[in-house]
């Protein structure tokens, strides 16, 4: 089961710098022994990013487990005003919201009889990687899909997706045809992390059945965002399909989330 609690928030100083903050905030709010579990795991099952939505100031806290939702989502639900201790700040909760999907919703992703080979990809928040000890900040397809692909098999207690082969394949028949991105620097508690955000748009070649699973992939990271830090508010997506490479030039991907 996935959830999604959306908080609208009353705070004209938050932004997505406080990111890190935050998780301090849910981590506050939830059982200790929990809390405790959540350090030893090697993946969080749970994402969380502040993003602009509408103009209005938006907190995602996305889970990938029911016990997750159960210890997470639940009694954050409870509260009315985040109390951010490390910088002195409430921020009043103007509204509030739980949406639940189940495995099917991600499912239809792949058996869709439709198969649209135009993937938009857009970064709501800082995207970075490490590989080999090193930061990446740029877009490779490769660490996408192997990022989506081990946060899908570590939650899963039936299928393995990290497969070479497969990723080999998905990276090789897949093409950025477009991209609308910067560097934006994400603030730690003692340190900066570089990453990207804006957008891509990825054109799948292959077979429909490889098209799909980029696409469910995809889906499945708008819940467990990309890349390193998703806990802490890096790596948030938001995907679409269309049949068409429609070229319009947007003016909102970057503006509605940092502004």
């Amino acid at each position: 089961m996935y959830a999604d609690l959306k908080m609208e928030l009353d705070s004209p100083i938050l932004t997505f710098q406080q990111s890190s903050n935050l998780q301090g905030v849910i981590m506050e709010n939830i059982q200790t022994e929990y809390a405790e579990r959540l350090h030893e795991n090697r993946l969080n099952p749970y994402s969380q990013c502040l993003v602009k939505e509408n103009g209005k100031l938006v907190w995602h806290i996305k889970t990938l487990t029911e016990e997750a939702y159960e210890n997470i989502i639940l009694p954050m639900a409870k509260l009315n005003e985040l109390n951010i201790k490390k910088k002195q700040l409430l921020a009043p909760i103007k509204r509030k919201n739980v949406e639940l999907y189940d495995e099917s919703n991600l499912i239809k992703e792949f058996y869709d009889k439709k198969c649209e080979r135009y993937l938009e990809v857009n970064f709501l928040t800082p995207t970075a990687f490490k590989r080999d000890g090193k930061y990446m900040i740029y877009p490779d397809l490769q660490l996408i899909y192997g990022s989506l692909m081990r946060k899908y098999s570590e939650l899963s207690a039936e299928l393995n997706m990290i497969d070479e082969d497969t990723l080999t394949e998905l990276t090789e028949k897949s093409e950025i045809r477009r991209y609308r991105l910067q560097t934006v620097a994400f603030p730690l508690e003692k340190v900066q992390i570089t990453g990207f955000v804006g957008s891509i748009c990825i054109h799948m070649g292959g077979t429909d059945t490889l098209a799909k699973y980029a696409r469910m992939l995809l889906k499945f990271g708008e819940f467990s965002g990309i890349g390193i830090k998703t806990g802490i508010g890096m790596g948030a997506i938001k995907y679409g399909r269309r049949e068409k490479d429609e070229r319009s030039e947007s003016k909102t991907w970057y503006r509605s989330t940092f502004t």
